[in-house]
């Protein structure tokens, strides 16, 4: 073997593999698989990190439906407070309005049965019935008021039965007549009527 000859296959044991000169026996076949299987990694990358979107997504969807809930539900409560925060105070002035509500009634029957014809009586009436409406209208402005219930069915909802009548000409269970006045303040009852009722 010439020294020449024994020179250059020495080079090429000793070349780094990056730079000896490429396997020309790789088949299209071998490029091809690893091509296929670099696709089919990439496209389950794609499909994990696309699942983990959604994912996070539908979480954001649950939690701003959450917090809009829960928006409405304080907006709700805070409303309801505000309406019922002076219901002892406003039930304390019923007791008034009670005292107002008789004062009215004796003084007309007095004018009707002419036991009082004085201008006195008369002109006292009339400061009552005005201290009675604006104390009605004060009322009515915080949401109570009263209970209309003359001639309507008994309702332990809303009713107490203090006494009972014979009365066939009306269902059992009419009220025909108010002991006392009933009070709704917003859709709560803030006293109940006590009433009489049919049997």
């Amino acid at each position: 073997m010439s020294k020449k000859h024994h020179l250059k296959e020495k080079l090429q044991e000793q070349t780094p593999e990056a730079f000896q000169k490429p396997d020309t026996n790789a088949t299209p076949a071998d490029t091809n698989a690893d091509e296929h299987e670099t696709s089919n990694e990439t496209a389950a990358q794609i499909e994990t990190l696309t699942a983990e979107r959604d994912s996070w997504k539908d979480k954001a969807l649950h939690l701003a439906a959450d917090m809009e809930n829960l928006r409405k539900r304080v907006a709700i409560d805070l409303e309801k407070n505000t309406k019922y925060a002076n219901a002892e105070f406003a039930k304390s002035l019923l007791v008034v309005a009670d005292g107002l509500d008789k004062a009215v009634e004796h003084a007309k029957k007095q004018l009707e049965e002419g036991k009082s014809a004085d201008s006195f009586v008369q002109n006292l009436l009339t400061g009552i019935e005005m201290v009675q409406k604006q104390l009605g209208d004060a009322l009515k402005k915080h949401h109570i008021e009263k209970m209309e219930i003359l001639g309507t069915v008994f309702d332990p909802n809303f009713h107490q039965v203090i006494s009972q009548i014979d009365d066939s000409s009306k269902p059992a269970g009419t009220i025909v007549d108010v002991m006392q006045t009933g009070y709704m303040i917003g859709d709560r009852v803030l006293r109940e009527a006590m009433v009489i009722v049919t049997k």
